[in-house]
């Protein structure tokens, strides 16, 4: 693997997304998704993966990889088959002929529109009516297609069809086109099944879960079992995505960055400040007190800046403290403002904004110059809308006092936090699993830190060491003794 690779995947983020794999002549060669990029792209690079025989032809091919992030898995989904559909790459078996992803169409420009599943469309069609999903599961969207219908019965036959048709008789079509049902009424359950997509559900959701319940209670546990599924169906209908079917990776990027912006620019003007450009976000790393780093990243006129993302290592704690390393990180930063060779530390922030809430801005805001504003960011204690997840609370110092602040549009800030927990964390676990690599072969008698980093660059993983024969291990060590050790005692554990 060269090390340009070995970097990307070492930082890569924590967060819903993309991946594409890349040959030396810049082919693509496969395009994934992942609710995880950093968990889903390094696992294959591990030796489990090679059990799958297009994994196992195609990773020594691999050179290089691109990302790029999204706001959740559904977003990740379409862009995933977006890309696929537009690149077809090689390895890519599943989503060429779109056969792996279903969506829910309306026709809402007709007369008497029509619901139909679908696993592609032309753009002239898509530009007539709704799409909605993408959904994998292609049952769970025929479950739900046939619940809609019986709700809200639409029309599926042609205009020219002069008999009601048999979904006439079983209830599933209203007969438009005989006369039986008007334009307003039918619309009305075009309406209702455009709302219940787009999620307002809340009603027969509310309906089916205490019927579920109810069988539950009379012991009918297969049809409680067949209402959980539905509901779980239900659920997964309706999501918001900022994506659409037509939409590529490069203006999905652009809107990102749009987002971002019009965050910054809203920002400024909430907190009258005539000339905002760098804001910097800290976090902070720890596993009880251990190995403990706080994160810096950076945003310029709205948009992130990873060049100007540091690390600091703590020096001054060893138990759990964030308010206290906050503290140290702080000061340390701070101390480089105007006199550093490092343009990220010489640089004076105009904004800075800490993962934490009313504690941590008190131990820190005696030591941020008053030229500065200091701001924090909490999970809140109030809910968005009830059963979902509590609200961002934000928080200002002003003349020297704590206050809660509402921000009309926080997403430069939401984006910042939890770039600053990823890149924390990141660095974190990094740096654990090479103080855990040290600590086991420091062990080993006779094994000193030319032996350690030798056998490490050799065998890259203290697993593949274990597997080595004694004579491979001793082309490093030059000492048999030492090497029958090694492979001794790396067995025993």
């Amino acid at each position: 693997m060269n090390e340009i690779l070995q970097n990307k995947l070492d930082s890569l983020p924590l967060v819903p997304g993309i991946y594409k794999f890349l040959s030396k002549d810049e082919e693509i060669l496969y395009i994934g998704k992942a609710v995880n990029i950093r968990s889903r792209v390094n696992s294959y690079f591990r030796e489990e993966m090679f059990d799958r025989p297009r994994i196992r032809q195609m990773m020594p091919l691999v050179v290089d990889l691109e990302i790029t992030e999204t706001n959740n898995e559904i977003e990740a989904l379409v862009l995933e088959s977006a890309l696929v559909r537009k690149y077809k790459p090689k390895y890519n078996s599943d989503l060429k002929d779109d056969k792996s992803y279903a969506w829910i169409y309306v026709s809402t420009k007709e007369d008497f529109p029509t619901v139909k599943i679908v696993r592609s469309i032309d753009s002239k069609e898509y530009k007539k009516g709704k799409l909605f999903g993408p959904y994998p599961s292609g049952l769970a969207v025929k479950r739900v297609f046939t619940y809609l219908r019986k709700l809200y019965p639409f029309c599926t036959c042609s205009k020219s069809q002069k008999e009601p048709c048999l979904n006439f008789h079983l209830g599933l079509c209203p007969g438009p086109y005989q006369g039986k049902i008007s334009k307003e009424d039918y619309r009305r359950n075009i309406n209702e099944i455009v709302k219940f997509l787009n999620g307002r559900k809340k009603g027969q959701l509310k309906e089916m879960k205490k019927q579920m319940k109810q069988y539950s209670k009379e012991k009918k546990y297969e049809k409680a079992a067949e209402v959980r599924d539905r509901v779980k169906d239900l659920e997964y209908l309706g999501q918001n995505i900022e994506f659409n079917y037509y939409q590529d990776a490069t203006s999905y990027k652009a809107k990102r960055e749009i987002s971002r912006n019009e965050s910054f620019e809203e920002l400024a003007m909430e907190l009258d400040i005539d000339k905002l450009k760098r804001i910097e976000c800290y976090d902070i790393s720890n596993m009880q007190g251990k190995h403990a780093y706080g994160s810096m990243v950076v945003s310029i006129e709205g948009n992130l800046s990873r060049s100007q993302y540091r690390i600091f290592k703590i020096r001054g704690k060893d138990t759990p403290d964030d308010p206290a390393m906050l503290k140290e990180v702080l000061k340390r930063r701070l101390s480089h403002i105007g006199k550093d060779e490092d343009e990220s530390l010489r640089t004076k922030p105009d904004i800075v904004l800490l993962d934490g809430a009313k504690s941590q801005l008190g131990v820190v805001k005696r030591y941020i110059p008053e030229n500065i504003i200091l701001m924090g960011i909490s999970k809140g204690q109030h809910l968005k809308r009830a059963g979902l997840k509590s609200r961002d609370e934000f928080w200002i110092v002003r003349d020297g006092e704590i206050y809660t602040i509402d921000l009309v549009n926080p997403a430069l800030l939401v984006d910042l936090r939890d770039e600053a927990h990823r890149f924390a964390i990141t660095h974190y676990r990094k740096r654990a699993i090479k103080e855990g690599k040290r600590s086991v072969l420091e062990k080993i008698p006779g094994v000193g830190e030319k032996r350690r980093v030798g056998l490490l660059k050799k065998f890259k993983s203290i697993e593949n060491i274990r597997k080595a024969t004694v004579e491979e291990i001793d082309e490093v060590v030059r000492n048999k003794k030492v090497s029958e050790s090694i492979k001794s005692l790396l067995q025993d554990n």
